[in-house]
């Protein structure tokens, strides 16, 4: 019995010395990865002629795509989707907190992203500032905007940190915008190629062919 709680006091000792380090150590690498403030990201400064020229293409391309009229690919490059970015269209609400640069086919970012949408707390208040890449996808409609790597400060994000990151939507909110939700079920798809962004749209319903009379 008295050895029994001997033993029993050194592995409670042991597991506490081991949580204990163990908090140190995720202390030391939020301190290392994350910042207690935002970062400002560069910003893109388009012509007054060439914002009009990209609002008026994607209003054409949008009232195209809602009215069910045939419409050519809306292509954008990286000035013209972070433009749109910083007017925040349809409440995505990512101004200030990604920079995108298209290169050939992959979406590169950089970001300015708060920790308080991951199930951490201990993350709450904390930013990710760092060099992203990023997959864009659009599947039935809804849009997803994930991280796939990040590097900090030069550093590569450990993959116990990107797990719950990778997880995240950052575009969820404009899935749960009515009017963004609705032009996104009118998208057929979105791809990156040759460093612009293609914005593809759905066909309009097929017509049911009508039966001949006998």
């Amino acid at each position: 019995m008295f050895y029994g709680c001997i033993v029993g006091i050194v592995l409670m000792l042991m597991l506490l010395a081991g949580v204990l380090y163990g908090l140190h150590q995720f202390k030391k690498v939020m301190n290392q990865f994350t910042d207690s403030k935002p970062v400002a990201l560069p910003t893109v400064s388009l012509s007054s002629n060439q914002l009009d020229d990209l609002h008026q293409r994607v209003n054409t391309f949008s009232n195209a795509v809602s009215t069910g009229k045939s419409a050519s690919p809306l292509v954008l490059n990286s000035d013209e989707i972070n433009a749109l970015i910083a007017a925040n269209p349809g409440g995505t609400n990512l101004s200030g907190k990604l920079y995108v640069s298209l290169q050939d086919d992959k979406v590169k970012a950089q970001v300015s992203l708060p920790l308080s949408q991951t199930p951490l707390r201990v993350l709450k208040g904390r930013y990710l500032n760092g060099d992203a890449t990023l997959n864009v996808s659009l599947n039935q409609g809804n849009l997803g905007v994930f991280i796939n790597e990040i590097n900090v400060k030069g550093k590569p994000l450990p993959g116990i940190y990107m797990q719950p990151i990778r997880q995240i939507n950052w575009a969820d909110s404009a899935n749960t915008n009515r009017t963004a939700s609705s032009a996104l079920n009118k998208i057929q798809a979105i791809d990156v190629k040759d460093g612009k962004l293609i914005i593809t749209p759905a066909e309009g319903p097929e017509k049911t062919p009508e039966k001949k009379s006998q």
